[in-house]
Order: C-alpha cells, then sequence, then structure tokens
C-alpha cells in the first residue's frame, strides 16, 4: 500500500525540512532512482504535487500514481513533439504556481560502452542524445514554469523550494579524476551535461533559480548493476539531503554526498 511504502521512510522524511517544496517534476520514474524519488517526494508532504514522467507507467510507478498528490505524465526526453505534449499536461495540473523543482534523471549507459576504440558511433550518439539533448531539451521546454514559481516564492532565497533543477550526473564524468577509459560514452556525455549544467546555471541565477549537478553514487540499478553498493531508497535520501542544502553556492557545481564539490 502506499502507506506501507510511506512507512519505510518514516527517517529519512525528516530530511528536507528547510522549506516545503510546492511541486517536484521528475523524470525517468518508471524504475530505479527516478521511482524511488517519487515514493520519497509523495511521502514528504501531501501538499506537494509530483510529477512523475516516463515514457511508459510501470506497475511500480502505477501504484504510486494517486491522483491526490502524484500525477503520471508520458515523456520521451527525446522527441521534442512528446516535450511539448507533456508541457501542456503538466501546465494543466500546475497552473500558476508552476514548478519549483526539476529533476532530470533520464540517463543512458550502453551495454557495449568498453574503452575509447571499443564504443561505436552509434552509442556515442544515444548517449549525448538521451543524457545532454534530452536533458536541455525538457529545461528548456519547463524553465517558464520554474520561473513562475520562483517569481512567486521572492520571499525564499534560491533554494529547491522556491527554484531549482537538478542535473543526475555521475563523478565518472570528471575530467581531472579520469585515469581510465571505462564506459567512455557514458562519461563523455555526462560530461557534457556537466557543462549543459554550469551554462544552465549561470542563464536560470538571474531568475533566482539554481541549476546543480549530483553524483548520486554507485546505485544498484539497471545501469548501476547489481554490484552497486548502495541501494535506490539510499541513494534517495542521500540526493534528497544534498537538494535541501544546495543554495547559490552550489550553483553550477557538480556535488556528491556530504555536499563535496566533484572537480569537472
Amino acid at each position: 500500500s502506499k502507506s506501507g511504502i510511506n512507512a519505510e521512510y518514516g527517517i529519512a522524511m525528516k530530511v528536507l525540512k528547510m522549506f516545503d517544496i510546492g511541486t517536484v517534476m521528475i523524470t525517468g520514474t518508471n524504475r530505479g532512482i527516478g521511482l524511488e524519488l517519487v515514493k520519497y517526494f509523495s511521502g514528504q508532504n501531501k501538499l506537494t504535487k509530483v510529477i512523475a514522467c516516463s515514457r511508459r507507467l510501470s506497475p511500480e510507478l502505477e501504484k504510486l500514481v494517486s491522483g491526490e498528490n502524484v500525477f503520471h505524465v508520458e515523456l520521451e526526453v527525446t522527441s521534442v513533439e512528446s516535450v511539448q505534449k507533456a508541457f501542456t499536461k503538466v501546465s494543466d495540473i500546475v497552473g500558476d504556481a508552476g514548478i519549483n523543482l526539476l529533476i532530470n534523471n533520464v540517463g543512458m549507459k550502453a551495454s557495449s560502452d568498453v574503452g575509447t576504440f571499443g564504443v561505436s558511433e552509434k552509442d556515442l550518439d544515444n548517449s549525448f542524445h538521451i543524457n545532454v539533448t534530452g536533458t536541455h531539451t525538457v529545461t528548456r521546454f519547463f524553465y517558464p514554469l520554474l520561473k513562475t514559481a520562483a517569481a512567486a516564492n521572492s520571499s525564499m532565497p534560491p533554494c529547491a523550494a522556491r527554484g531549482a533543477i537538478i542535473n543526475i550526473s555521475s563523478q565518472l564524468a570528471s575530467i581531472a579524476n579520469a585515469d581510465n577509459s571505462y564506459t567512455v560514452a557514458y562519461r563523455v556525455s555526462k560530461a557534457a551535461l556537466n557543462m549543459l549544467t554550469k551554462c544552465t546555471a549561470v542563464d536560470v541565477i538571474k531568475d533566482d533559480v539554481l541549476c546543480v549537478a549530483i553524483h548520486p553514487g554507485w546505485v544498484a540499478t539497471d545501469l548501476g548493476g547489481s554490484a552497486a553498493p548502495l541501494s535506490t531508497l539510499d541513494a534517495v535520501v542521500d540526493i534528497a539531503g544534498m537538494i535541501d542544502k544546495c543554495s547559490v553556492d552550489h550553483n553550477g557545481l557538480l556535488i556528491r554526498s556530504g555536499m563535496e564539490v566533484i572537480p569537472y
């Protein structure tokens, strides 16, 4: 049941404490970290609207879509037409309140992504299309709703409850820390996402909106693999803690657990 799902977050729900978030929109929610983020935010506050976006409605996600504060919107980030349709639907849901928090969680890692000369052009193109262009398209279309929310909450400092874009990235994208050629397409595309995060941050802070890249850790998902040490629950509690602490000091940066800055 939904109450049972929320019960496992009894302690975790205390993480987001600075301000109540009016509306959060999350992409890639049919499984993994995205699904766990929906569970988390839907249990934070019944007044918080959670917009769960995915290409398909998985059975696990369907259980969370209550019609009360969780709404599913079909979204394919690589399709401008799909993003446009999603924008219309989300606008109807949130009305004049806008969106306070956009979490760009969609991402891919090609299974054949092994070494510089092992990765194919197709895998490199697909990685960029989803990890970079898809994120940019969603952010570009939905930014007016973030800007609206930030303006309506002008009594708050720039923070996630006022207006923030969180891009799920990876420490593997750090050029400064790179010492091997593992998962080239994934890392190169996430490095590009980090630059996109920085460029976006420079533009949106003028409207008191933040843009921050977050490394969620090595998480046991379809992308992370079963050997990963973190469960999706552990990762999401950590992500929520970072989101709660994000301020102008973190705008445009890549951070990890403990608000540690990872060099680009």
